[in-house]
């Protein structure tokens, strides 16, 4: 038999018998944090069933299968109640139209040697990350569900912070998944990439845990594990160095000044502030040589080359807008049209345009400006809502302006790695954003409802 229809059939019985768990009375957040796990941890290198002409099936789009039953169960049953829809789901809804609309011009699957599938990138940019708003707007709203979010956001945070010392020292024998160890596979080995075998992904979501745990260690009274948990806090800022990533670098000392202006309860407060400025410095003068260096896995923030391709990606970018205003080359084609926007490059200089590495002028090239309108409004809606719940919310409990104030640090991380890196490809830490983006809506249209009884 066939060894994918034997990885199929055990992955869905696995699914089948969990989820029916979940429908039996199982905490339905179980169920992302299952998903999460297969998005992180079981990438196509380990499980992928491709069949030509079709999409690729990975664990984790099986699991998002099996997880739409209990949740129609939650909902039909009267467990749970579904929101009204807001402009934002609407702005949602437009966006994913005008994708499959742009993917009918040009193609949902690659061209051969055209990189991934532009299905792929609707599925892992937008439809997912938009399902788990909805999933985080609609079930995540309870002190109890949020609790088993950051729970289960802690066990990954740790993890993270973990494997970036493992890795910056070497230490491979206790490297989990041992693909990561695999100088011959994925790219940045030597630094710290994680399972994702990007270092830029890997400290955007390191970045993204470390304030999920910060919230979380408002709740948590037992002196033993909250003593435990501020280790791996305050040996975060080390493991987002050793990424060696500007832009991590830069989202993680943005964000912590605005939860320094807005937190009244939070680790990072207005006072400490000049410590970590203090700590930065003196981290930057300990290792001054490596850091004006152009070698990357030293530490370096001097390699040229890469800076070069960015500004050309947007010289090439102003050329496409110029052609195609509207509607762009079609989603996922900016591959294809290297060759013949930078034919100066040669083969070897385009592995580094080989994306547009910013989600916004991304939109501008293969959707174009009636793919990027929907997306910043979308984004503004988050900000606006966020704002709103803000003001209203009180400052004790989990579900507080701390829980906002969290949201704004992820979601400056999240813009800030967006900026200077392709993340429509990285399916885990795109629904990590969105889904606490719908925790934030979700949680403000309670709110309004409460006070309006």
């Amino acid at each position: 038999m066939d060894l994918n229809y034997i990885l199929i059939t055990l992955a869905a019985i696995a699914a089948f018998v969990f989820f029916l768990f979940l429908i039996i009375g199982g905490n339905l957040v179980f169920g992302f944090l299952v998903w999460l796990f297969a998005a992180i941890f079981i990438p196509s290198a380990v499980f992928l069933i491709s069949t030509p002409g079709f999409p690729d099936i990975y664990l984790e789009r099986i699991i998002f299968v099996f997880l739409i039953p209990p949740l129609l169960f939650a909902i039909l049953s009267g467990k749970e109640r579904l929101l009204p829809n807001t402009a934002l789901e609407y702005w949602m809804g437009i966006l994913l139209v005008i994708l499959i609309i742009s993917m009918g011009r040009t193609g949902f699957l690659a061209t051969p040697g055209g990189g991934f599938q532009p299905f792929h990138i609707f599925l892992t940019g937008f439809f997912f990350p938009f399902s788990f708003y909805y999933f985080g707007k609609t079930f995540i709203y309870s002190k109890e569900s949020l609790r088993v979010l950051l729970w289960g956001l802690m066990v990954f945070f740790v993890y993270f912070v973990i494997t970036a010392y493992l890795e910056h020292f070497k230490i491979n024998a206790l490297i989990f998944p041992r693909f990561v160890t695999n100088p011959l596979i994925g790219l940045h080995y030597g630094r710290a990439r994680g399972p994702f075998l990007s270092a830029p992904v890997n400290g955007w979501i390191i970045a993204t845990l470390f304030f999920s745990t910060l919230l979380l260690l408002l709740e948590i009274e037992n002196i033993f594990v909250r003593g435990l948990l501020l280790l791996f806090i305050l040996a975060t800022p080390l493991a987002i160095f050793y990424t060696y990533t500007r832009a991590v670098w830069l989202s993680f000392i943005l964000a912590p000044l605005v939860v320094s202006v807005f937190s009244k309860r939070l680790l990072i407060r207005r006072r400490l502030v000049p410590f970590l400025l203090i700590f930065l410095i003196v981290l930057a003068s300990v290792g001054w040589e490596n850091l004006k260096s152009s070698e990357r896995a030293a530490g370096g923030v001097m390699e040229i080359p890469e800076v070069e391709a960015r500004i050309a990606l947007y010289d090439i970018t102003k050329v496409i807008f110029r052609n195609a205003p509207l509607f762009g080359l079609g989603l996922g084609r900016f591959n294809d049209a290297i060759p013949y926007y930078a034919p100066e490059f040669g083969p070897a200089g385009r592995d580094l345009l080989a994306s547009q590495h910013n989600i916004f002028l991304g939109i501008v090239a293969e959707v174009g400006l009636i793919g990027l309108v929907p997306f910043l409004i979308i984004l503004y809606y988050l900000i606006k809502y966020s704002f709103f719940l803000y003001r209203i919310l009180g400052e004790e409990g989990l579900i507080s302006k701390e829980l906002v104030v969290t949201f704004w640090a992820i979601l400056i991380i999240y813009l800030a790695s967006a900026s200077f890196i392709q993340s429509q490809y990285f399916i885990a830490p795109n629904s990590l954003v969105f889904l606490w983006g719908g925790i934030i809506v979700g949680s403000y249209q309670r709110k309004i409802l409460q006070l309006g009884e």
